[in-house]
């Protein structure tokens, strides 16, 4: 898969600067993996934070032997 992206003046010299001359794209495909990975945490702990009776209590009890 190819994605075009323009980046606007200061987050294009963020970049530069973060890369010091390496891997551009390679930064931009962690912060990509980073950014979903938060967004599968942020909906698990919503699903969780939904659970009610019986399903609240097992999830509870889950938790407690962690």
């Amino acid at each position: 898969m190819n994605v075009s992206v323009t980046l606007d003046d200061d987050l294009g010299a963020d970049l530069d600067a973060e890369v010091a001359g390496g891997n551009r794209s390679a930064v931009v495909a962690t912060a990509i993996r980073e950014y979903l990975d938060r967004r599968r945490v942020e909906a698990a702990a919503a699903w969780h934070a939904g659970l009610t009776g019986a399903d609240a209590e097992a999830m509870a009890a889950f938790d407690g032997s962690w």
